[in-house]
């Protein structure tokens, strides 16, 4: 986390001497897209169901600076919270529902040009693990694992050149679903990476 800072902190300096340069906040919603299929904690006749009962809406504000104007280099830092509804049981009629909440600090550094009141953009994005509080603790034998650092992707495009603008943005990430997941010791995930959508407002403050 401090090298990020540090990277984000020399990235503003330098472009601050810099002709084209903007300056802004941000904050939005995002949502995963799809939930993944159930999977199977343990074997035989000691086994359970265990999957995503609801998609959920999380939270991010941040901020981003931007160099360039027809071709531009935007990083960006945000704090981003979520939170995702597990289902446990042998069927659905006798599951039970836990809920997960966890933080990241979410650094998309993305490459783009100008077309009109559209900036079409995409990159890379990391994702530091800050946080998690979970409900899935009242069970015996689970327990997270969340990796430090994972690594994803963002493209989308923002609407409106003006202090005001809106985005829209598609993500994917190179981990699995859940990946975090353990039980008496085992790691479990699901099949599919995450992949979600991301919306938000900004707001230049240097334009």
């Amino acid at each position: 986390m401090k090298h990020a800072v540090v990277v984000f902190f020399l990235l503003f300096t330098a472009a601050a001497g810099q002709a084209q340069f903007a300056f802004g906040l941000k904050g939005g919603l995002q949502t995963q897209l799809k939930n993944p299929q159930d999977i199977v904690i343990g074997q035989a006749d000691t086994s359970f169901n265990f999957g995503v009962k609801d998609l959920k809406f999380g939270t991010h504000f941040g901020a981003w600076f931007r160099i360039g104007q027809t071709v531009f280099l935007q990083p960006e830092i945000n704090f981003n919270s979520n939170r995702t509804d597990f289902k446990v049981g042998e069927n659905s009629a006798l599951e039970i529902v836990r809920s997960e909440k966890y933080q990241n600090l979410d650094i998309p550094v993305l490459v783009g040009f100008t077309a009109g009141p559209i900036r079409l953009y995409g990159g890379p994005v990391g994702h530091y693990f800050l946080n998690s509080t979970s409900e899935l603790t009242d069970f015996n034998g689970y327990r997270a694992r969340w990796k430090q650092f994972t690594w994803g992707w963002q493209a989308g495009l923002t609407l409106g050149t003006g202090r005001i603008s809106a985005d829209i943005r598609y993500e994917g990430n190179f981990n699995k679903y859940g990946d975090h997941i353990t039980f008496f010791g085992d790691e479990y995930h699901f099949s599919n990476n995450p992949a979600r959508l991301v919306l938000a407002l900004n707001f230049a403050l240097v334009k």
